[in-house]
């Protein structure tokens, strides 16, 4: 059994209390916390939790603590879990400041509850574009201030960390490249902001959950993974979005899980199928890119939805997911069996 304790509290003083009444026990370190072992006893694991300095009890430890036994609130925007689908949506990068004020109202209006945009991009090539940096943060801000919706931004320099907590980015987005960057990890976390975090289209389900270890540890109050799609033998589409694993990160943490249907498909044409593919398997929530002229996009232009395009697509994913929240999308079968 394990002892979590809380953020800041010192194990001496319990050890020697638990010691008096007989619990052999021994205190580990994790990052800036401690963790107490406990070796044998008689005491039910409800039992340690008379004591402050305990955060959670933990049957049994397993490869990420925190991620498995995290239990606690996300609310981004109006956005209220397991009322309906989470929307983030926005251009790939900021490019032109009346388009992207333009658009955080649209978007507003649509019932969209944060807007994404990258400022900072971290590209494959060294001379495709890199983002507009501070400006296209100040015009963030500006859209935010207009808009009231929360900003969600890319992170991909510890560098840059004083300039988004200046600016009043709300969700620190760590793009896939970046999953296994951990010193990064512990630079963001540091912040103590939440941070959605996308999987490498490389890593194994363990190897994310584990990198949304490190946030937690290192201050992050909650942590939003988003599956964009895993790299497999095929090339139909520019990712394979493994729609199985919002069932099986479920299994393992009450973190919240979503899709980027935007970078799986790598065309506009798809990202709606996608979109609902990922609905239907267990996803909370959708980070979709959306520009106003995607013909004159600066990066991604093939995948990002036109507002007409992507206002189309939000209406029939809220009514899969009411329906499959409901048993609407069920019934009909269910009746045809029972008959």
């Amino acid at each position: 059994m394990w002892l979590l304790l809380k953020q800041g509290a010192e194990p001496a003083g319990l050890l020697e209390e638990l010691q008096a009444e007989g619990v052999s026990v021994q205190a580990h370190p994790i990052g800036q916390r401690w963790m107490l072992e406990v070796i044998e006893n008689g005491y039910t694991p409800e039992a340690f939790l008379r004591w402050e300095e305990v955060e959670r009890v933990i049957a049994e430890k397993p490869a990420f603590p925190l991620v498995a036994t995290w239990q606690g609130t996300v609310n981004v925007g109006s956005w209220r879990r397991g009322e309906a689908p989470l929307w983030i949506a926005g251009p790939c990068s900021v490019e032109r400041k009346a388009d992207l004020l333009s658009l955080a109202l649209s978007l507003r209006r649509a019932g969209v509850h944060a807007l994404r945009g990258g400022a900072y991009k971290a590209r494959t090539s060294p001379y495709a574009f890199q983002g507009l940096g501070e400006e296209a943060l100040d015009w963030l801000a500006e859209a935010k201030a207009i808009s009231g919706l929360p900003l969600c931004v890319e992170v991909v320099s510890e560098k840059h960390l004083a300039l988004y907590q200046k600016k009043g980015i709300d969700i620190l987005q760590v793009g896939a490249r970046n999953m296994d960057n951990y010193w990064l990890l512990q630079e963001v976390a540091s912040l103590r902001l939440p941070v959605l975090l996308k999987r490498n289209p490389q890593a194994r389900l363990e190897e994310w959950l584990l990198a949304a270890e490190y946030l937690l540890l290192h201050g992050a109050p909650w942590v939003m993974l988003c599956e964009r799609g895993i790299r497999t033998f095929d090339y139909s589409l520019r990712y394979t979005l493994d729609v199985g694993i919002f069932s099986v990160a479920a299994q393992h943490t009450a973190l919240p899980v979503v899709a980027d249907p935007s970078h799986a498909a790598g065309r506009w044409q798809h990202v709606a199928a996608l979109t609902y593919a990922a609905l239907a398997a267990g996803a909370e929530g959708i980070l979709v890119e959306v520009h106003t002229e995607p013909f004159h996009a600066r990066s991604d232009a093939a995948q990002q939805l036109t507002l007409e395009q992507f206002l189309a697509l939000k209406e029939k994913a809220d009514s899969l997911h009411a329906n499959l929240h409901s048993g609407g999308v069920a019934q009909p079968l269910q009746s045809r069996l029972e008959q």
